[in-house]
């Protein structure tokens, strides 16, 4: 079943900052939110990982990972990556004109239990140790998809999570969920947006330099009036991107978060007055609830609310880059006929995982004791050891943050501290 539906655009309303007005729809906060800036170059790392390449045939046009189907496309074949090998995948089935070649492959997403492949030839799924036709080829291929991405999220409150994809094609917008294609338009707009995330309860889109935050329910556009640079990839912090999970939007100008209020930063990646970085694409690590951002010549760890650090570097980029990271927590860089590996599958840590999470949700009222919390630093890891074994009860409990507060934490950030408490890393 497909529906149409056209968003009216709604009123507008430790490094150096500067700030500038903008008004939105979802931010949650009194006011209409301002644009951050937060200038600085992250650091070079203090250690490299290490790293493994293999050839494929083909340039990597797009790449995907859902728990151990790791695969690239090229613009001939997909490939099944592991560490030690690449395997080009083969067709099988019994349909009548089945395609004996995929022919250029234009975008991947997690979907299932394996991965969704659009290609010039036809819409395909891996299954095993190859590729099949795809159930929905017959309803999605026609429409020439050029980009997708995919949501893990019990949508519905069965208690099963679903996959929840959206799409790109030439000219236009969608939103799969189940059986429900929904075609996505905003006034005074045409053709395809540059880049595109769906929510729950809303979208995020972007046509260039033009942004806008779409609520489902009333069709309305809340555009940003202030300018994050042409954005051309958006992402979430959490692979189900609850309420409360950060968004992030991959920009000329740099790394630009939205927080759980709805609040922007820039992070131009450079310092003040230098030109800034940009960000080519995102990689979420799923399990470990970690995003990385291509940038340049590094690959950045994002943090919430702080900026992000340099977990690698890389050469500068001469052709189009992706990125994903495989179920052990190793990101692949595929540029050209490279597949590169970093070895990023590091353990969860106080520094690097939880600090981040406990500054974003909790250190607004405790570090200033204000709103009747009691005075903790959770920035400081000897305090929080110290209280961990009531934190992790409390926020399993969804007693904290209070139901009052207005960030609530997601279910995956809950299971990150969880699957943290059980270390105690710092």
């Amino acid at each position: 079943m497909i529906a149409s539906f056209a968003a009216a655009c709604g009123d507008g309303g430790g490094a150096t900052t500067s700030t500038s007005s903008s008004g939105s729809g979802s931010g949650g906060s009194s006011g209409p939110p301002v644009l951050a800036i937060v200038y600085g170059a992250p650091a070079v790392p203090a250690k490299e990982p290490e790293r493994t390449t293999q050839m494929i045939d083909g340039y990597a046009a797009a790449m995907a990972s859902n728990g151990s189907v790791l695969t690239v496309g090229t613009t001939t074949s997909v490939y099944a990556v592991s560490p030690n090998q690449t395997v080009a995948l083969p067709i099988v089935g019994d349909e009548p004109n089945l395609p004996l070649t995929t022919g250029e492959v234009t975008a991947m997403a997690a979907q299932g239990d394996g991965v969704l492949i659009a290609a010039a030839n036809a819409l395909f799924f891996t299954n095993g140790g190859a590729l099949q036709l795809s159930l929905a080829n017959d309803a999605l291929y026609p429409l020439g998809i050029t980009a997708m991405a995919s949501r893990l999220a019990d949508d519905d409150g069965d208690g099963t999570s679903e996959s929840h994809l959206v799409l790109r094609t030439a000219d236009a917008a969608y939103e799969l969920s189940g059986d429900m294609l929904t075609e996505w338009t905003v006034a005074g707009e045409s053709g395809a947006p540059t880049a595109l995330l769906g929510t729950k309860d809303w979208l995020y889109v972007a046509f260039g330099r033009r942004v806008y935050e779409v609520e489902k329910a009333s069709k309305k556009a809340y555009p940003l009036i202030f300018d994050v640079g042409r954005v051309t990839e958006i992402a979430c912090g959490t692979a189900a991107c609850d309420p409360g999970s950060p968004i992030y939007l991959a920009s000329d100008r740099g790394l630009v978060e939205r927080s759980a209020a709805g609040e922007y930063t820039l992070y131009p990646l450079a310092a003040e007055g230098a030109p800034p970085v940009r960000v080519d694409t995102f990689a979420l690590d799923a399990g470990k609830k970690r995003l990385y951002a291509l940038a340049g010549a590094q690959v950045l760890r994002v943090l919430v609310g702080e900026p992000p650090v340099a977990e690698a570097t890389v050469t500068a980029p001469e052709l189009p880059r992706r990125l994903v990271v495989d179920k052990v927590g190793d990101a692949w860089l595929g540029e050209g006929q490279e597949m590169t590996k970093l070895a990023l599958g590091t353990p969860l840590s106080f520094a690097v995982d939880v600090k981040p999470v406990l500054h974003a949700y909790c250190s607004e009222c405790h570090a200033t004791a204000i709103n009747g919390a009691p005075k903790i630093e959770y920035d400081d890891y000897d305090v929080t050891i110290k209280l961990s074994d009531a934190l992790i009860k409390r926020v399993t409990e969804g007693t904290m943050p209070p139901i009052t507060y207005p960030k609530k934490l997601p279910k995956e950030i809950v299971q990150l501290l969880v699957e943290w408490s059980a270390t105690k890393a710092p």
